[in-house]
């Protein structure tokens, strides 16, 4: 299926929305982006060095600009303003200053593109999501997270090399937080099609002890980089541009997004975290159950308890600028 014209905005010209923008021109994604950052000269900087690549690739337009008018006519919108996640802080830590940040900017999104689709990539991506859907106007569907789509990337991909076997043919989701409480449903993995229990394994090898290393790396990956180098930015990156072309390739692909639990998971009902969705051209097409024994289930709960909390405790007592437009159920 071809990708039909589409138009991009990706707000934010630090590192994040500049790999992004990079991405999408690489893999020859969108044919117009519009790189938003109300610092002009960086998004101009940005958007030219970028475009130099264009030549040498597919024919697209990368547009800088500081005016929210010039996204009135994009298809897809994507978030990735904020604080800065630190060395030694966790993805929450910077919620309050970003929360603050994203109220002007829903306001200003509706507005001028009231049916786009809004993909979050700020951390903390969970929450934050949480609090675009609930100040935004448009619908529910049309906003997601980028969720731990990275995170069941990393996994599938390590797990896929410790068993010598493509990655295309691992598929364990990682659910929950994108942060510290996620965990992989390790009950549903399957390589190719056979159930990892029953997958032959190296030898000197136990599954609990791949179990716990690879849970371990995943949750610690991100952090890792950050230690190193002072940011994260290609994964994601590339995460974003195949849920951009998930949408305007119209796929039905599955992802494990940052969206609202559907009731089957007994959770908080106005939760949000990272859970198996088919994104389409409409944004979220179906929130799936997944399958899952009683541990995981409770890790789940935990996750969604944890995120519940930190939205209660640190959205309310710093009261953003949105909340008078907040409806509590």
């Amino acid at each position: 299926m071809s990708i039909k014209p589409a138009k991009v905005g990706i707000i934010g010209a630090g590192n994040v929305g500049a790999a992004i923008a990079n991405a999408l021109v690489l893999l020859g994604k969108p044919t117009s982006v519009v790189l938003f950052d109300r610092n002009l000269s960086k998004a101009e900087g940005q958007a030219w060095d970028i475009s130099d690549a264009i030549p040498l690739l597919v024919e697209m337009d990368i547009m800088p600009s500081d005016c929210y008018d010039d996204l009135a006519d994009v298809d897809i919108i994507v978030v990735t303003v904020g604080v800065p996640h630190r060395p030694g802080q966790t993805r929450l830590d910077s919620l309050n200053a970003n929360a603050t940040i994203l109220c002007s900017l829903v306001q200003e999104l509706d507005r001028v593109a009231p049916d786009a689709i809004v993909i979050i990539v700020s951390n903390p991506v969970d929450v934050l999501t949480r609090i675009a859907m609930e100040t935004s106007t448009r619908s529910q569907h049309l906003i997601f997270g980028s969720g731990t789509v990275l995170d069941t990337a990393r996994l599938q991909y390590q797990l896929g090399k410790v068993l010598n076997v493509d990655k295309d043919n691992v598929h364990i989701p990682v659910i929950g937080e994108h942060g510290e409480s996620q965990f992989p449903v390790w009950s549903t993995a399957v390589i190719g099609m056979i159930p990892l229990t029953q997958f032959p394994l190296p030898k000197g090898t136990s599954l609990e002890q791949i179990q716990a290393e690879l849970g371990q790396v995943t949750r610690d990956r991100g952090n890792d980089i950050l230690k190193r180098k002072g940011h994260t930015s290609y994964g994601v990156a590339t995460v974003v541009a195949q849920l951009i072309d998930a949408i305007l390739r119209d796929e039905h692909r599955m992802f494990t997004v940052s969206t609202r639990a559907n009731p089957s998971y007994g959770l908080d009902s106005e939760v949000v975290l990272g859970l198996p969705c088919i994104i389409s051209r409409h944004g979220i097409e179906r929130c799936l159950v997944l399958p899952r024994n009683e541990v995981e289930q409770i890790q789940l709960k935990a996750s969604a308890t944890k995120l519940q909390e930190v939205y209660q405790t640190v959205f309310w007592q710093n009261k953003p600028c949105y909340s008078d437009r907040l409806t509590v159920a």
